[in-house]
């Protein structure tokens, strides 16, 4: 029995503690959610609900005068979802409390937005097929790996065909089939752009291969790089050849796949992603969504279809061109005006929110990137989490339209991003980071492992100088300028250990700024082993009031690279006291810097037993 003010007794009932006062009212202070449980049930832990669905809508009947935190318990297994998990103001915790969805102590807990396909035969050769009622994906994982959609190599004999695509001597590419599904692919400089086929057809003795517009144009013309000819063509059932890669026939309904030796089809895991938005926090101005957290969970397996819909016209870090507000540069070149860009989302957003934490979550096998923080987002927190093998980035914490907002609330303020564990994420979407921060205030980036990104770990502001008061980039033009500042300021980036980043793309580094951010500090990050220039901290166009302190960074092409010359913003910047190519190893000093970098100790144990990735 427990006591309960004012003097009632409340019944201990499969740990949920139910306190009934003398005027009937009760609260309940914690549910049970099981893959075995029934949502007729009465969410105890021994009568616990099926569905996350049915433990939000009871919370939603507890949570008005809160005394304390609602637990909801996720007992062990796989909880699978069709639809997006959404929750709103309704849903939050209130008088300073929180709603905390959690394992069940030491339970392994997933929430899964994919579906298994079954049902394989043998269709010719080493190629397998099964029937699948999912319309469309572009990830499939066999027994827990990435598998290869079907590519081939570059477009044989190409030459440009005016401003409509290409002419190539590889007659066969008439014949294939879904032609609009087919996508090229352009690996440049610092991102990734994907284009689709509209048609291939044959000519006298040619092939003409045109590309869906306005995206190709916007590809060809887009300010900084663009893109010519094809690295590699994806997406076509002809070009399904190697173990490992698979192909969707949209139209028969079909997903073919090429095993990988020791791979038996018959009992194989094969999931492709169902739902694009696993999770969505969504509140308004005027009511946030608040006060919730979730702790010790896995979320995996979402999709992202808008590339299959129109590919991905890269300008930098997975913001892509827009066709609707395009105006011309010198040069002949396109831009977005006041590189208003269009983001790629994650698969898990915060809108609106406020105080709501993820805590030990695991982000994986997402078909975009892993968490978004956006519009009016404020004292969030994510800390101690995994992010991997997603195709975009990890983390995004605001956006590049929200330069100048008209109303202060929509300003993203007091995010928290520690502790995090981000490594082998970008891998479909190249151009992606580890973190990325727009024009945001008072955000913390601090103790956080990245590692093993095709570009840049964190990236940080936007505009090139464009968007600040008064603008500022005389190599730019904008139709008119800004006398306000953007949001952009009191950052704090430090004690990162960020390295072997830059794998597969140059103009970036380990840490890379955009535009004025005063108040804003880099301090006490330990960056090395960058392949792709300059691959260090990177101060590029527009940025300015930044100091840059206690860094340890080797092995690089360029420790401290500057490019924000333009009104004489160097001089803004305060660069002091940094250890700029020498290895920890080779003096104490750096050492005892690099000592407070990455993880702190009690989040250590995400790297695994013998923490190897540690730079200590």
């Amino acid at each position: 029995m427990k006591k309960c003010f004012p003097l009632v007794l409340c019944t201990y009932v499969a740990a949920a503690v139910l306190c009934v006062a003398t005027q009937g009212f009760s609260q309940q202070t914690a549910y049970y959610v099981s893959p075995n449980g029934n949502d007729g049930n009465s969410g105890t832990e021994a009568q616990p609900f099926k569905t996350l669905t049915a433990a939000r809508n009871a919370v939603r009947t507890m949570n008005k005068n809160m005394t304390q935190d609602i637990v909801v318990y996720l007992r062990a297994g796989t909880y699978h979802i069709d639809q997006t998990l959404l929750f709103d103001e309704k849903d939050s915790g209130r008088n300073g409390h929180n709603i905390i969805y959690r394992n069940y102590p030491g339970e392994k807990v997933s929430i899964c937005g994919g579906k298994r396909i079954t049902g394989w035969e043998r269709d010719s050769g080493n190629v397998w097929r099964a029937k699948t009622d999912i319309p469309d994906f572009r990830q499939l994982y066999v027994n827990g790996v990435r598998a290869v959609r079907a590519r081939g190599g570059m477009l044989p004999g190409a030459e440009l065909n005016g401003g409509y695509g290409y002419k190539t001597s590889d007659g066969s590419m008439a014949a294939w089939g879904n032609q609009s599904d087919i996508e090229f692919i352009y690996d440049l400089e610092w991102d990734r752009t994907i284009c689709k086929v509209q048609k291939i057809a044959k000519e006298g003795s040619t092939t003409v291969v045109t590309m869906q517009q306005p995206y190709f144009t916007l590809a060809r013309l887009k300010d900084g790089v663009h893109a010519a000819f094809p690295t590699y063509i994806e997406n076509a059932r002809e070009l399904l050849d190697s173990p490992g890669e698979w192909y969707l026939d949209k139209t028969a309904h079909v997903v073919y796949y090429i095993p990988q030796a020791g791979e038996d089809m018959n009992s194989a895991e094969v999931v492709a992603p169902v739902v694009e938005k696993l999770m969505d926090l969504e509140g308004t101005l005027d009511a946030p969504v608040h006060n919730i957290q979730f702790q010790g969970i896995t979320f995996c397996h979402a999709s992202w279809l808008r590339p299959s819909q129109i590919g991905l016209v890269d300008v930098q870090a997975n913001f892509v061109m827009s066709p609707q507000n395009v105006i011309a540069r010198d040069g002949g070149t396109v831009a977005n005006l006041h590189n208003e860009e269009i983001k790629s989302p994650a698969n898990i957003i915060l809108h609106a929110a406020k105080s709501i934490r993820f805590e030990r979550c695991t982000f994986t096998q997402f078909g975009s990137g892993g968490v978004d923080l956006e519009y009016g987002s404020q004292d969030n927190i994510i800390s101690g989490c995994k992010f991997h093998d997603l195709s975009g980035s990890a983390i995004q914490v605001g956006d590049v339209i929200d330069h100048h907002p008209r109303d202060l609330r929509e300003v993203m303020k007091n995010n928290q991003i520690m502790n995090n564990y981000i490594h082998d994420v970008a891998i479909q979407y190249v151009a992606g980071v580890g973190i990325f921060a727009g024009y945001t205030d008072g955000t913390v980036i601090a103790h956080n492992e990245i590692c093993d990104l095709p570009y840049s770990g964190i990236s940080v502001g936007w505009g090139w100088g464009e968007e600040d008061a008064g603008g500022g980039n005389a190599d730019y033009w904008e139709p008119f300028f800004y006398k306000e500042p953007t949001p952009s300021q009191n950052l704090r980036c430090e004690y990162n250990h960020i390295h072997n980043v830059m794998l597969q793309r140059n103009d970036g580094g380990g840490v890379y700024c955009l535009g004025n951010m005063p108040g804003s500090v880099i301090r006490g990050n330990v960056i090395h082993d960058d392949v792709g220039r300059p691959g260090g901290i990177y101060l590029d166009e527009g940025s300015g009031f930044i100091e840059v302190t206690g860094n340890v960074v080797y092995n690089v092409s360029k420790s401290m690279n500057y490019n924000n010359r333009v009104q004489n913003r160097i001089a803004t910047c305060h660069e002091h006291d940094n250890y700029f190519d020498i290895a920890p190893t080779e003096r104490s000093f750096p050492k005892v810097a690099a000592d407070k970098a990455g993880l702190e100790p009690e989040y250590r144990d995400l790297l695994g037993p013998d923490g190897n990735d540690q730079v200590h």
